[in-house]
């Protein structure tokens, strides 16, 4: 199944620049947020905004085919992977990568009246790339390119419970 397919499954228009920001988001495991995807897209559709890409990720994230991820309660990024999953943000680049061999904690039990609608899960620390300049090293970050995109402060184990 294509993209256009693919989102028309899920009540989506598929529209060009749909398609595009969805087919972006897909293609990388760097968590981008709507600024990285259309610093991605613009040369190639230089008519695509902003606002656009911000509106369209919103509307992936409404739709259940994309999670919004809110790292340390001031940036948003967007992740097309919706298994549960742990994030791992480094404070010091602020890279955003999956942590595929570390579990997430189980759901909390709510008590009643209380329905569960989303959860996230991250942790903040230093990547092995901050880590091996820090100590003279040189380690290659696959999410370097995103990473520059925002600084974090400190380093403390976080979870985050949202409703879309």
């Amino acid at each position: 199944m294509g993209v256009a397919d693919f989102l028309r499954d899920k009540g989506i228009q598929p529209s060009h620049q749909r398609i595009r920001i969805y087919e972006a988001l897909a293609a990388v495991k760097t968590h981008p947020s709507a600024d990285t995807i259309h610093k991605t897209l613009a040369p190639e559709i230089p008519t695509l905004s902003r606002t656009t890409v911000f509106n369209t990720l919103d509307l992936f994230a409404r739709s259940g085919i994309a999670q919004r991820l809110s790292i340390s309660g001031t940036e948003l990024r967007y992740d097309a992977d919706l298994s549960r999953h742990v994030h791992f943000h480094c404070s010091s680049c602020g890279a955003v990568t999956d942590l595929p061999s570390v579990s997430p904690p189980p759901e909390p039990p709510l008590p009643a009246g209380y329905r569960l609608e989303s959860s996230q899960f991250y942790v903040e620390g230093i990547c092995p790339s901050c880590a091996a300049r820090a100590s003279g090293g040189a380690a290659g970050d696959p999410a370097a390119p995103e990473a520059a995109e925002r600084k974090a402060p400190g380093v403390a184990p976080k979870t985050s419970r949202k409703s879309p």
